[in-house]
Parts: C-alpha cells; sequence; structure tokens
C-alpha cells in the first residue's frame, strides 16, 4: 500500500530529512509575525480607546462612543420636534463615518500610490485632537458640548478603522459588545475544531480577549488619573499613536536596510 494510505505508520517517520524541508518556511515566519502585530495592536489601541472614552465620560456625563445608542436618541428628538439636538447627534455620528472613511482612504491611496506612510497621515490626526483637547481649558472652543463629542469620534473612528484594517476585521478597538459576542463564538467553535483550524480560532479567542483586558486597563488609568490631570489625560493617548507611528517608521524602514 502506498504512504498516503498509511498517514500515521511508524516508520514514515524514519525517512531522512531533505534539503527542501529543512529550510526555514518563511509562511510561518510571516504568519508568527502578523500575530505579534496584531498582539500588540490589540493592546495598544483599546487601551488608549479606554482612557479616551471615560475621560469623555467624565467630561459630559455620556458614553460618546455608544453609537448604537445615539441612534435611538435621534428618533427620541425627532419625535419630540428637538431638530436641533436630533441634528447635532447626527453630526456626531458623520463624525464617526468620516474617521472611518478618511482612515481606510488614505490606507488604500498608500497600496495604489505606493506612498508608504500615508497610513501615518490619520494617526497624526488622531494625535493632534488628544494634543489639543490635552491643552484646552474650562472655557476652550475644544470642550464645546457639540464639538467635544464630534472630535472624540472622528478620532475614535481613525483608530477602529486602522485597528480593523491591519488585522482584517478581526479587532474593533473600542466596540466590545461585538468584541464580547464574538469570544462566545470562538469559545463554541473551539470545541467542535481540531488541528489548525481550532489553534487559529484560539489565536482569535486570544486577539479578543487581550482587547478586553485592554480597554478595561485603559479605562482604570484614566479613572486614577482624569480626577487630577482632567483633560491633561488626553496627552497620554496621544503619546501612544505618536509611539505607534515611530514604530511603524522602523519596522517600514527595517527591511529596506536588509535589502542594502
Amino acid at each position: 500500500m502506498s504512504k498516503a494510505e498509511h498517514p500515521n505508520k511508524w516508520y514514515e517517520y524514519l525517512y531522512p530529512p531533505t534539503w527542501v524541508s529543512m529550510l526555514p518556511r518563511p509562511s510561518e515566519k510571516a504568519r508568527r509575525r502578523s500575530f505579534r502585530m496584531k498582539m500588540l495592536y490589540a493592546f495598544i489601541y483599546p487601551f488608549s480607546s479606554g482612557i479616551v472614552i471615560y475621560a469623555g465620560l467624565m467630561t459630559f456625563s455620556v458614553v460618546v462612543t455608544n453609537v448604537t445608542g445615539l441612534l435611538p436618541q435621534i428618533a427620541q428628538d425627532l419625535y419630540e420636534g428637538e431638530i436641533r439636538t436630533a441634528g447635532s447627534i447626527f453630526l456626531w455620528l458623520f463624525a464617526f463615518f468620516l474617521g472611518g472613511f478618511f482612515a481606510g482612504w488614505c490606507v488604500e491611496r498608500e497600496k495604489l500610490l505606493k506612498w508608504r506612510y500615508l497610513h501615518l497621515l490619520p494617526l497624526a490626526v488622531v494625535a493632534g485632537i488628544f494634543i489639543y483637547v490635552g491643552n484646552s481649558g474650562d472655557n476652550s472652543m475644544a470642550l464645546h458640548p457639540v464639538a467635544f463629542p464630534g472630535m472624540i469620534l472622528f478620532s475614535i473612528g481613525i483608530q477602529n478603522a486602522m485597528v480593523s484594517l491591519t488585522t482584517s476585521s478581526l479587532i474593533k478597538a473600542s466596540q466590545m459588545t461585538g468584541v464580547v459576542n464574538e469570544l462566545g463564538v470562538d469559545i463554541a467553535e473551539i470545541f467542535h475544531s481540531e488541528g489548525e483550524k481550532r489553534r487559529l480560532i484560539q489565536r482569535e479567542a486570544l486577539l479578543r480577549v487581550t482587547v478586553m483586558v485592554s480597554f478595561l486597563m485603559g479605562a482604570m488609568f484614566s479613572v486614577a488619573f482624569f480626577p487630577g490631570w482632567q483633560t491633561e489625560v488626553f496627552f497620554f493617548p496621544a503619546g501612544i499613536i505618536i509611539g505607534v507611528m515611530i514604530h511603524d517608521v522602523l519596522r517600514f524602514r527595517a527591511p529596506s536596510e536588509e535589502e542594502k
């Protein structure tokens, strides 16, 4: 009988390795490197989002990124004739949409035009927004009840889009509802899968747990320091975003230096 008919026979392991089998497998290395990058983004972006969202909650007593809850609020305001209030909330939703659109546009244009660092432009805008809010005073335009949530939603929209594009829509930086639900699906699939498929699902579940823990840690950081720092707490997520930008520049420069 052929070797394929007895895949688990002990004597199959006696075949000496060929030079091809001894070479490193670049696809496996690439997958490991890709997973490490996903783990990095799964920690950094949700941590930053946790800080920003709690700070927004303390500033205006509302979770500004609760997009699902904003839609019923618009419906209520329209029904009650509060057109201006409904319009303001709609502008917040549009800011969230615009953040995702801006990030996606820059990433796709980078691929099309081969401009290596164009994807850093949305991150630079996010860092600029956080620094602007951090420098704002009590009467600053940055803390306007319409402008502030709009800026925060725009920045969170960019972060969500960037991490989603980087991880093939596997991770969202601030949408914990979907993360918790998808984690439950992953756990169920782990019990009904095996081999390579099970390993991949376990990795996805680990990423989702990392997102949840990181988001919680970011919120706890904001809880601890917002009473003393107030809006200056936004300097910390700004520093995180700048660190991500520097990391990306160094990561992209490394292969080109090796080629030389």
